[in-house]
C-alpha cells in the first residue's frame, strides 16, 4: 500500500511540475481534504440485540482533487481515509479501520460496535463517550487532515475480555486459553506446542486474530479477513506466548530448560500435552521446602521471525507473590508443602493461564502416555501425491513399544514414522538398512526405504529402534466353529480388506484369528471390532453357532465385523 501511495504521489508531482506556466509558477494542490463526519446517535447495546443495527456513520467524499490550474487533471481517490475510534478526546490510543475508495458511510451491528467499545476500554453496563474521527492523508510526507470529532454515548454490554480462546487452523476451539487479566487486549500464557504449530486467537468480543495476511511477516497481527493463522517456530516445547491486540504484534518465548535449586534440586522435565514440568525427588521428611526455579529460553518476535539463529537468548524464572506464581527473568523464593518422607514429585503446572501452580505430591513423576499409533507419512505419496497421516501401525506390545499393521505401499521417496498425528516432530528416520528391515534413528534425516508397491505387513519397535516389512500375498481365518484349518479370505476392491463366508457348524470356544500368508507366526487377534497383532483370539459367543457368517477384516485400519 505504501509503495502504491508513493507511486501515485510521484505521478501527481510529475503532472504538477509539467504544468508550470511560462513565468515559472508551479501548479499546486492543497492536499487531503478534511471530511465532515456525522452519526446516527447514542447507542445502548445488549447481547440479545447484538445482530441489530446500532450505528451508522456518514461523511462526504474527498476523492476528487483539484489544483490551481484547471488544465491539470489529477487521479481520483489517491487520499487514504481511516476511521479512528477512541475513548479519549485527544485520540491518544485508537482503533483504526481503513476505508475503501469512494466509501462515504459505514454501519455497525450491536456486536461490532460492542467489540470496538471493548477494545478501546469502555466499561460494560455504563454509558461512556466514544469519540470518532476520519484521518485523511495524501502521502506519507504530506500534512494529515482530520475530520470533526463525532462523539456519542455508548453503553456496551459486558463481555469477558479476559479470555483469549485459542483456535486451531480450522478455527475450531482447542480448549486452550490465553489470559488478559487486566482486560486490556494483551493476552498471555504458556502453551505446549509442536514445531510449526499454528493457531488463531479469538477475543470475548468475537474478534479473531491471526497473522497479517498482507505483509506475511511473522508475528505481525491482523483481524481482517485476509489474515492467516499464527505459526510457531520449528522447535516444539513450552512457549510463553503474548498476543498484544493493541500493538498488533505477538511473541513466543521458548522455555528450553528449567532447573530447581534450594531445598530441592534437579532439572525439570516437560510434558507438552499436559503443559507441566515435573521432577521426582526424595524428601528426608514431610514439611515445607523453599526452592527457586530458573532456566534458559529463546525469544521470537517481529524482529527475529521464526529463524532459530536469530532468536534472542533470555533467562527465564519463576517467583512467588501473594501466594501466586509470577514469571520473569529473575528467580524468587517459592514455598511448597512436601506431603511425605521419601519419594515425591514436584510439579510446575502452567496449563491454567490465570493461575500457575507449583506443588509437591507423594509418589513418582507421571509417565508420558504411550502413543497408540505410529503414523507412516510418505508411504503412499505415489498415489495421494503428498505426505499424509492416513496410514498407521497399531501398538501391540507396550513394554517393548512394538507396532504393526498392513499398509498399501506406493512411495516415491521412502517414509518416516511419527508417534503423533499431523505432528512432524519428533519422527523416526533411517539409521541403517533397506526396504525389508533395518534400524531407526530418532529425528533421523534420511527416509526409510519403501518396499515395492503393494500390500505389506510392517512392524516397528521404538524400544529396539528397528523395523521390518513383509509382502502380503494372502489372509486366512481360522477357529470358527473350532475349525482350525486355514480358510482363505477373498480380496475386495479396497486394499487390506478381506472377506470370507464361513459356516459356524459348532461352537467357537477358543475364539478365532486372522492369519497372514499362511504363517501361524503372523496373525491378528483382537476383540470388540478391533484387531491386534499377535493378540488373543477374537471371542465369538454361542449366538453365532449354526449360522453362516460373513466375516470382513480391514487390516490396514485394524477393524473387523461379523454378520449372520
Amino acid at each position: 500500500m505504501k509503495t502504491l501511495r508513493h507511486i501515485l504521489f510521484m505521478a501527481t508531482a510529475l503532472l504538477l511540475t509539467a504544468a508550470c506556466n511560462a513565468d515559472g509558477d508551479l501548479t499546486a494542490t492543497s492536499g487531503a481534504e478534511a471530511l465532515t463526519l456525522s452519526g446516527s446517535g447514542d447507542a445502548v447495546l445488549t447481547a440479545k440485540n447484538k445482530a441489530s443495527l446500532a450505528l451508522t456513520l456518514h461523511w462526504n467524499d474527498n476523492g476528487k482533487m483539484t489544483t490551481n490550474d484547471s488544465r491539470v487533471l489529477l487521479p481520483d481517490y489517491v487520499t487514504v481515509n481511516t476511521l479512528q475510534f477512541s475513548r479519549s478526546e485527544d485520540f491518544a490510543e485508537t482503533i483504526d479501520q481503513q476505508l475503501d475508495k469512494g466509501e462515504t458511510s459505514r454501519q455497525y451491528t450491536g456486536e461490532e460496535l460492542n467489540s470496538i467499545a471493548g477494545r478501546v476500554g469502555l466499561e460494560g453496563g455504563k454509558a461512556s463517550p466514544l469519540h470518532v474521527r476520519v484521518r485523511s492523508v495524501l502521502a506519507d510526507n504530506m500534512p494529515v487532515a482530520y475530520s470533526n470529532t463525532y462523539t456519542m454515548q455508548v453503553t456496551p454490554y459486558t463481555i469477558d475480555m479476559t479470555r483469549g480462546v485459542v483456535l486451531n487452523a480450522k478455527k475450531e476451539d482447542t480448549g486452550l486459553l490465553l489470559a488478559s487479566k487486566a482486560a486490556d487486549g494483551v493476552y498471555s500464557g504458556f502453551l505446549g506446542v509442536t514445531g510449526w504449530w499454528n493457531y488463531y486467537l479469538q477475543e470475548g468480543s468475537g474478534v479473531t486474530w491471526g497473522n497479517d495476511g498482507v505483509s506475511g511477516t511473522p508475528f505481525a497481527m491482523s483481524s481482517e479477513d485476509s489474515k492467516w493463522n499464527f505459526w510457531y517456530p520449528g522447535v516444539e516445547g513450552c512457549y510463553y506466548t503474548v498476543v498484544d491486540t493493541r500493538k498488533a504484534r505477538w511473541s513466543a518465548l521458548h522455555v528450553s530448560s528449567l532447573d530447581v535449586s534450594g531445598d530441592i534440586t534437579g532439572q525439570l522435565a516437560y510434558n507438552r500435552k499436559a503443559n507441566r514440568w515435573t521432577l521426582a525427588f526424595d524428601a528426608a521428611q514431610a514439611g515445607t521446602a523453599t526452592i527457586r526455579v530458573a532456566g534458559k529460553g529463546e525469544a521470537y518476535d517481529f524482529t527475529t521471525g521464526t529463524d532459530e539463529a536469530k532468536a534472542n537468548a533470555q533467562n527465564v524464572a519463576f517467583g512467588q507473590e501473594n501466594d501466586r506464581l509470577v514469571f520473569g527473568s529473575t528467580p524468587g523464593d517459592i514455598t511448597v508443602a512436601i506431603a511425605q518422607k521419601g519419594r515425591n514429585t514436584l510439579t510446575l503446572d502452567l496449563s491454567d493461564p490465570y493461575r500457575w501452580t507449583c506443588t509437591a505430591e507423594a509418589g513418582g513423576a507421571e509417565q508420558p502416555e504411550t502413543a497408540q499409533r505410529l503414523y507412516l507419512s510418505g508411504i503412499d505419496d505415489g498415489v495421494s501425491g503428498k505426505w499424509t497421516f492416513e496410514n498407521f501401525l497399531t501398538l501391540f506390545n507396550e513394554d517393548e513399544l512394538n507396532y504393526a499393521g498392513l499398509c498399501d505401499v506406493n512411495s516415491k521417496w521412502g517414509y518416516k514414522l511419527y508417534p503423533e498425528k499431523d505432528v512432524w516432530n519428533p519422527c523416526y528416520g533411517l539409521a541403517s538398512g533397506d526396504a525389508a528391515a533395518g534400524t531407526l534413528a530418532l529425528n533421523g534425516n534420511d527416509n526409510v526405504p519403501a518396499p515395492a508397491a503393494g500390500l505389506h505387513l510392517i512392524t516397528a519397535s521404538l524400544k529396539k529402534l528397528s523395523y521390518t516389512t513383509t509382502p502380503v500375498t494372502s489372509v486366512q481365518v481360522a477357529g470358527i466353529g473350532d475349525d482350525w484349518s486355514l480358510i482363505q479370505m477373498q480380496t475386495t476392491d479396497k486394499a487390506g480388506v478381506y472377506r470370507a463366508v464361513v459356516k459356524a457348524s459348532a461352537a467357537t470356544p477358543w475364539g478365532f484369528k486372522f492369519v497372514v500368508n499362511n504363517n501361524w507366526d503372523t496373525f491378528f487377534g483382537g476383540s470388540d471390532g478391533t484387531t491386534r497383532y499377535l493378540g488373543k483370539n477374537i471371542p465369538l459367543d454361542d449366538s453365532f453357532t449354526g449360522a453362516t457368517l460373513t466375516i470382513e477384516v480391514d487390516l490396514c485400519h485394524a477393524t473387523y465385523s461379523i454378520t449372520k
